[in-house]
């Protein structure tokens, strides 16, 4: 599954929408007991579990580790991904308290379900040509179709604004997007045979530009082969 999240360079968007976007995956893929909760971007509500301290401490560390690789003091359009994979446990070698983002204890397992997020984020003061994000599915360019204030004569705050609302518009997109893909595909998820919260191995992979190993097209011709 793709999706393309359309954001401003602002740390606080960055992360939060980051955090709510992955969060809104995992508690799709939490299939064990956990302790359901909401939170909020922008007064849009997602899912969370409040009892996995392990996992949300790792989506902080992935998303500050990408905003700091990526997104600080950008001055013009930069694009970044993060995937997010979950694995057959049936080949598993390595204890579950160590599945959680360890590459080495992953490499070697079969992933049944890959999730990329790929990140087009403005700088400040840049506006889109285009405030909605209608085709999530189709990787969009590199930035050359944008419009400067100096361009347009529209000062920075209105600037701002109007990509603090594109930032809004896409993350709901993409929230329904995952619920409607989830409701829609689940033949796929391999047999539970855990209690365990989290009954599959996972990563989170912060990626460089729009370079992914997997989409959702490549995973069903793979194992329809």
């Amino acid at each position: 599954m793709e999706f393309v999240l359309h954001l401003t360079a602002e740390r606080s968007v960055v992360r939060e929408s980051l955090k709510g976007i992955i969060w809104s995956i995992f508690f799709q893929r939490l299939f064990g007991p956990i302790t359901p909760n909401l939170n909020e971007f922008f007064d849009i509500p997602y899912p969370f579990a409040s009892d996995q301290n392990d996992l949300d401490t790792l989506i902080d560390q992935k998303i500050n580790e990408l905003i700091k690789r990526d997104f600080e003091n950008i001055d013009e359009v930069k694009l970044s991904s993060i995937m997010i994979q979950f694995y057959d446990p049936k080949t598993a070698k390595s204890r579950k308290s160590s599945w959680f983002g360890q590459k080495d204890n992953t490499e070697h397992l079969k992933s049944w379900e890959s999730w990329i997020i790929k990140i087009k984020c403005l700088p400040m003061n840049v506006t889109s040509l285009s405030s909605t994000t209608s085709d999530l599915t189709t990787a969009i360019g590199t930035g050359t179709n944008t419009i400067t204030s100096s361009e347009t004569g529209i000062n920075d705050k209105k600037i701002q604004d109007q990509n603090i609302l594109t930032s809004i518009e896409s993350f709901e997109e993409n929230l329904n997007d995952i619920i409607d893909i989830v409701d829609n595909n689940k033949d796929h998820i391999p047999p539970i045979t855990s209690l365990d919260s989290s009954p599959f191995p996972y990563e989170i992979k912060n990626i460089i530009g729009y370079n992914t190993e997997e989409s959702w097209g490549k995973y069903i011709k793979r194992i329809l082969d």
